[in-house]
């Protein structure tokens, strides 16, 4: 989590909003409504991918996203998964910064 810190503040993301990110406060976060949605889908992707109902992608297409955007969030979402659990995997230390 701290490299992902480190790297919306890099971005310009503000200490409130890095915080409630890394706390799980979606609602504290101040994103877009269109973004907090993506976030939703994200986690909920990552933890259980085999449930996600229709409706979640109903909402992201209501916020905006159309079905090639909704892929490709699916995709990176899917790599970043496999990065964490193979860093996991063989015990690799994030970098601190």
């Amino acid at each position: 989590m701290e490299s992902h810190a480190h790297f919306l503040r890099e971005q310009g993301a503000d200490t409130a909003t890095v915080n409630a990110l890394c706390e799980g406060r979606l609602d504290a976060a101040g994103l877009s409504p269109q973004m907090t949605e993506l976030m939703r889908f994200a986690e909920e992707l990552t933890r259980t991918p085999q449930a996600v109902p229709d409706e979640r992608i109903e909402r992201l297409r209501q916020h905006g996203y159309n079905d090639e955007q909704i892929a490709e969030a699916v995709y990176v979402i899917g790599l970043f998964n496999f990065y964490n659990r193979v860093a996991s995997a063989f015990g690799l230390v994030p970098e601190a910064f």
